[in-house]
């Protein structure tokens, strides 16, 4: 197909952006390879790869590279062609189940079938396919298609794996020399039962260039510098508080504790933390300025590239609020920075800044936003379970950063709050900064959300 110029540069930017896109929760240092060569490719998404959503998830287009015609494009042998014949029944025949299915019950509830499969998911099939002879290196793509119209479900085949998959990606860790799963998904899946793998790559979806990007990245020719935008754990373990799925009322009474906020706080646990995101390199670094000017807090962080190969990290500043007559997570992500690629031994200084009135929370009671009375403890890392205190900013008494008239009414519940909350340490060892409640240069709040 004769591709127009227009169209050339833009798949040219998409295949250069993907990797920064890219999150690499594990490594063991077997990726990247040397060269292209002959390769066996497994899953779902290997040649049904998902180049987005359902619904507004997705965007038409006259094409798009998956991840088997990505690998022969950069040159890779893929050595079983024959299970993924296979499983390309499987999957058909599973998916004419599934439509048939939906038909079947809207013909019993009298309604159109479209009012059924609007952001109907399949789940994927269980299957008996014999795996091919061990040779040098594996990819397993698994795929989970998510979208607009419906929740995903905590089932096999949806945010849990199926059976043979579990028994497939386990097998291939142990029979080839070199083995990675890459998750071709939109959501978070539950991977408890696979975390002995040792290369685990989150290619997401990321469109017409999803096959190309990820064989740049298997080749070393491009470097995954994606973070996690959500907590990764087992799914029993997330936050069950709350009402979901109800379409009348929902009552979110789960409140502030969504997300890290929650298991930071209570101390759980995880899989993969927010903010989580490896490289083929390391990183360190160092808070060589933490000071506050007016209502701004505004530092810098020295980051150097110790590893051997070129990559970019992302600086993380979180604040723990402290707690009074509000409740308050362990801490929040106040800003982040990207650090420009960096060769081996190469380092950067980034800059970061918020504003306090950023860290304002809202009292119901007097229908004001508040920062509460005293240390508000500043974190710099890489993750929301790898960072360190750099400065405590101590103000002397609440301040009213903004006031509103209440419309909402008076809700029926109460916020959750855990029995027993991680205690905020004392810090002794970072510099403390007291802030006057009378200074001058508050921003109205709402501005700037923090995260």
């Amino acid at each position: 197909m004769e591709l127009y110029n227009y169209e050339k540069k833009h798949n040219a930017f998409m295949r250069s952006i993907a990797p920064e896109c890219m999150v690499l929760l594990k490594a063991n240092g077997d990726f990247p390879l040397e060269s292209p060569g002959e390769i066996a490719l497994y899953g779902s998404g290997a040649r049904q790869t998902l180049k987005g959503g359902t619904g507004s998830g997705d965007v038409n287009s006259r094409f798009y590279v998956t991840v088997e015609e990505g690998l022969e494009n950069a040159g890779f042998h893929i050595t079983t062609k024959k299970w993924l014949d296979a499983y390309d029944k499987v999957r058909k025949q599973a998916h004419g189940d599934f439509v048939a299915d939906i038909k079947k019950k809207a013909a019993e509830m009298n309604v159109p079938a479209i009012l059924l499969g609007m952001g109907a998911v399949m789940p994927e099939p269980e299957y008996a396919i014999s795996l091919g002879e061990g040779e040098d290196t594996a990819i397993y793509v698994l795929a989970r298609i998510s979208g607009e119209g419906a929740d995903r479900k905590p089932i096999k085949g949806d945010l849990k794996l199926t059976d043979t998959e579990i028994r497939d990606i386990i097998s291939l860790k142990k029979r080839y020399a070199r083995f990675m799963l890459v998750l071709n998904v939109g959501g978070i899946v539950d991977l408890s039962p696979v975390m002995e793998v040792e290369n685990i790559l989150l290619l997401s979806q990321l469109g017409i260039s999803t096959g190309d990007g990820l064989a740049d990245v298997l080749l070393g020719k491009a470097y995954p510098s994606g973070k996690l935008t959500a907590t990764w754990t087992a799914w029993e373990d997330y936050c069950s508080v709350g009402e979901f799925g109800k379409q009348d009322d929902t009552r979110y009474t789960e409140g502030i504790y969504i997300g890290y906020r929650y298991f930071d706080s209570v101390g759980k646990g995880v899989l993969f933390p927010f903010g989580h995101g490896l490289h083929y390199t390391e990183f360190a670094q160092k808070t060589v300025r933490c000071e506050i000017n007016g209502t701004k807090v505004q530092g810098s962080v020295r980051v150097v590239n110790q590893g051997r190969r070129k990559g970019k990290e992302v600086v993380q500043v979180y604040v723990s609020v402290p707690s009074g007559k509000l409740d308050q997570p362990y801490q929040v992500l106040a800003d982040f920075k990207k650090t420009k690629e960096l060769l081996p031994d190469e380092s950067q200084t980034v800059t970061f800044s918020f504003d306090m009135a950023q860290l304002a929370s809202f009292d119901t009671e007097n229908s004001c936003y508040i920062l509460e009375a005293g240390d508000y403890i500043i974190r710099v890392g890489n993750s929301s379970r790898s960072n360190a205190p750099c400065a405590v900013i101590r103000l002397q008494k609440d301040i009213v950063s903004g006031k509103v008239t209440d419309v909402g009414g008076t809700l029926d519940f109460v916020d959750w709050k855990p029995n027993n909350a991680v205690v905020q340490e004392v810090y002794h060892d970072v510099p403390v900064f007291r802030l006057d409640a009378e200074v001058q240069g508050w921003q109205k709040i709402g501005e700037h959300p923090i995260s």
